[in-house]
């Protein structure tokens, strides 16, 4: 919306003309986001009072409700939901700009990425001191995945996504074909055999993670044509991290994807099971959001990560 100048030109309508105070917006998201005035009340710093004076304030200026009150507490009405969204998608525009800028002046920054907890502890987490020390200006802001890392990239900066397709809206970057083995601690090896040197699986116990699996046991076993695993004991677990940590304390043979485990293999707190590895064909890739700039602190973090992975495949080699 414009209006003329007295010289007749058009100028813009700025947010000030239409807002009783620039705060009002900023009470207004937080009120919107808790859907209660107390916790945005205590967010701010304020009263309760203040924040529904406000609220009022702004509700008059505007000529609409934006909050419905009930007994319960509040809710958003349709003009309400619909500057909430507004508001909150202009203030990540605002963000982005702002760490953009930041970014520009160095290797420094918050870079949020999306990854499994499995990869998180028992990869990244290994990691973690060297790259403080070689990145003391970054911090790190991880949004985990539990189970199979899938599903969209949208509000992060790099994500390591299963099998992820080229396309125009994604940069991607391999980091790992997919191979599995089995692994378990050197002591459950020493006491129990690998699973090649037995003549059925009776004698060892087998680590499971539940649900619909997309490599379970039955297709490993399988493949290299194991016997039934009739007569094995089992321990099954909803967190892959949890699997692998069942693995390392010696309860049994779990089935360890290599990006996640090879740490622990390097390290010894894991161990080969057999010396048959399953390799897929499929890949797991670094991406990164075309929709949003990929700055020069996650260009870093990037080349750090994919480094780190080819100096491990040096060290854990695999057939």
């Amino acid at each position: 919306m414009r209006a003329r100048n007295d010289s007749g030109c058009l100028e813009p309508m700025t947010l000030r003309r239409l807002l009783p105070s620039a705060n009002a917006i900023f009470v207004f998201e937080t009120a919107a986001r808790y859907l209660s005035f107390t916790r945005a009340a205590a967010e701010l710093n304020v009263t309760q009072s203040a924040v529904s004076r406000m609220i009022a304030r702004l509700e008059a200026h505007l000529e609409v409700i934006l909050f419905l009150r009930n007994a319960g507490g509040i809710e958003l009405t349709e003009d309400g939901r619909q500057l909430y969204h507004a508001v909150t998608g202009g203030f990540q525009s605002i963000e982005m700009a702002i760490e953009g800028i930041r970014a520009r002046r160095g290797d420094s920054g918050v870079v949020s990425m999306s990854l499994s907890s499995a990869f998180v502890m028992h990869w990244f987490m290994r990691r973690f001191d060297r790259f403080q020390a070689r990145f003391p200006s970054i911090d790190l802001r991880f949004q985990l995945v539990r189970g199979e890392p899938i599903g969209p990239v949208e509000d992060v900066d790099l994500a390591i996504r299963y099998n992820w397709p080229e396309s125009i809206d994604h940069l991607r970057w391999l980091l790992m074909e997919e191979r599995v083995l089995p692994v378990c601690s050197a002591s459950y090896r020493a006491a129990n055999g690998s699973l090649d040197s037995c003549g059925d699986l009776a004698g060892h116990t087998l680590v499971h993670l539940s649900g619909a699996t997309r490599i379970p046991w039955q297709r490993y076993l399988a493949e290299f044509h194991y016997p039934p695993p009739a007569g094995s004991r089992s321990l099954t677990f909803s967190d892959y991290s949890l699997v692998i940590q069942a693995a390392i304390s010696g309860r049994g043979v779990a089935l360890g994807w290599w990006h996640v485990v090879a740490t622990e293999l390097m390290q010894q707190d894991l161990v080969p099971a057999s010396a048959n590895v399953l390799s897929t064909g499929n890949a797991y890739y670094l991406v990164a959001s075309n929709r949003r700039p990929v700055r020069q602190a996650a260009i870093l973090v990037r080349d750090w990560i994919l480094q780190e992975m080819q100096e491990l495949r040096a060290q854990v080699p695999l057939g």
